[in-house]
């Protein structure tokens, strides 16, 4: 079951990848494309001299949300929903979760080989989390602003990535 889990989650990073270069090159009137996968970092792109990287991460509502997401999608898996109930501060347990995964990321050493030999890269961390919107991000800022990260340099700049209606936004955060 892990390596039909792994393809889901591969895929899932190459789509985020794609959100974000699609994104950024409009914003910033580039075309940066993907020019390696090699898994760490989903991506090394370059835009004409410029080659930078790609760093995804997903920050899910909850433990029992990631189930429920990964069995749904994984060929030959049961799915395995969240279940009914009554969902207490879902968005605090989220903002947890987001600033969990962004301080892991900002705190891992092995990226400095990255960073050295392309600069800084660029983290997105795709939202998996239904009640996502504004008042969430202030649940985020306020977890965030409680924790002590000592951030490599690894990183530029960190984006989100969230589903919106039928489409998907994608935004510079800025703890």
């Amino acid at each position: 079951m892990p390596n039909k889990r792994r393809a889901v989650q591969e895929a899932h990073e190459r789509f985020t990848v794609g959100l974000f270069l699609e994104s950024f090159n409009r914003r910033h009137h580039s075309n940066f494309a993907v020019v390696e996968e090699p898994n760490p970092p989903e991506a090394i792109i370059r835009s004409g001299r410029k080659t930078r990287w790609v760093e995804v991460t997903t920050a899910f509502w909850n433990q029992s949300f990631a189930i429920d997401v990964y069995s749904y999608a994984t060929e030959g898996e049961v799915h395995r929903p969240i279940g009914d109930g009554v969902f207490v501060g879902p968005d605090e347990e989220f903002a947890k979760n987001f600033v969990s995964v962004v301080k892991q990321k900002l705190e891992k050493a092995t990226y400095g080989k990255f960073r050295d030999r392309h600069g800084p890269g660029y983290l997105v961390v795709s939202v998996q989390y239904p009640l996502f919107g504004q008042h969430t991000m202030h649940y985020i800022a306020k977890a965030w602003s409680s924790l002590a990260v000592n951030d490599q340099g690894c990183f530029r700049s960190i984006y989100v990535a969230n589903r919106v209606f039928s489409g998907y936004r994608v935004f510079l955060w800025r703890p």
